[in-house]
């Protein structure tokens, strides 16, 4: 007796249609998630960075007279403290030679960036070790010399020139601006001092955002988080999409902050106090936002600091 096989059938067009409706729903599940796990990677490798640079201030600070990496005073002008300055390189120099002439150089003048490249020039860290994996905009390493012995002073430098697309390409991190105005001149705070450093002073942190007064990817209100009407990407680091930035403290640990109130104030570390008189002769204080090439007006030398990260990047634009 012979039985007929059973005729082999295809999918049909809604079988298939099905399975692909499926698996497109499946992707759409786990791709953020897939998104997240990378980001709270790219947070931990940040916070590492942050960690690092503390610890090696430290280091830098106990083989100079307790001080953290601070080049020359800045000018009256401070016309270098927000940008990145202009990276040069010596005439067969070496590290220690370059070391040197950035605390007599002119052009390196309240440039705070320099003060955390002499802990490249120093060896204690490696161009990488200042690169956030999630900035958007300082995706590149600077280099550190030309060749063996033309050091440069700087971040900024790629393939060795410096444009204005360039120049502070190679940093994703602001510090603590290391001066304040004594009512003559600006002179390096007490809190820049590894005597000073304490669990609850801000240090280092991700990139301090610029300032605005409108809407949209470029504004930055930095006041209260109750005066914010834009969402916290307005007043956070733009090197994590605007949900916070690592914090690292005095005795070198790190935090995620969602916002940047963290100071030891509960103070915005992104923000200076000013303080006017009207015309009462009463006076009022306010945070105030960074104007990009200009000094913090940080008037104050006692704890609680008023902590204020420099530099500070426009997160749309990536202007200094």
């Amino acid at each position: 007796m012979k039985f007929k096989s059973a005729k082999h059938q295809g999918f049909t067009l809604i079988e298939l249609l099905v399975v692909i409706s499926i698996i497109a729903l499946l992707i759409a599940i786990l791709l953020p998630s897939l998104a997240k796990a990378k980001e709270l990677a790219n947070r931990a490798v940040c916070s590492a960075n942050v960690r690092g640079i503390i610890q090696s201030m430290v280091v830098y600070a106990q083989s100079n007279e307790d001080q953290f990496p601070t080049v020359v005073t800045p000018a009256s002008s401070a016309s270098y403290v927000n940008g990145a300055g202009t990276p040069t390189t010596g005439v067969n120099a070496s590290a220690p030679a370059v070391i040197s002439a950035m605390y007599t150089t002119p052009v390196q003048q309240g440039n705070v960036m320099a003060c955390m490249w002499l802990l490249v020039l120093n060896g204690q860290m490696t161009p990488k070790s200042f690169i956030c994996p999630s900035d958007p905009l300082a995706t590149t390493p600077s280099d550190e010399f030309n060749t063996t012995t033309e050091y440069y002073s700087n971040f900024g430098m790629v393939s060795g020139s410096a444009t204005a697309s360039t120049s502070g390409q190679g940093e994703s991190y602001s510090i603590a601006c290391p001066w304040f105005n004594n009512g003559t001149s600006a002179v390096v705070g007490s809190w820049w001092n590894d005597n000073a450093a304490t669990s609850d002073l801000p240090l280092v942190s991700d990139m301090a955002p610029t300032s605005g007064s409108t809407g949209g990817a470029a504004a930055r209100i930095t006041t209260t988080p109750q005066a914010n009407t834009y969402g916290p990407y307005i007043y956070n680091s733009g090197n994590h999409g605007g949900d916070g930035q690592n914090v690292g403290f005095g005795d070198d640990h790190v935090t995620w902050e969602t916002n940047p109130y963290c100071g030891q104030a509960s103070d915005n570390i992104f923000t200076y106090v000013t303080t006017t008189t009207g015309g009462s002769g009463a006076t009022t204080s306010a945070q105030t936002a960074v104007t990009p090439g200009t000094l913090p007006g940080i008037t104050t030398d006692i704890a609680p600091y008023d902590i204020c990260m420099l530099p500070c990047r426009n997160v749309s634009t990536g202007a200094w």
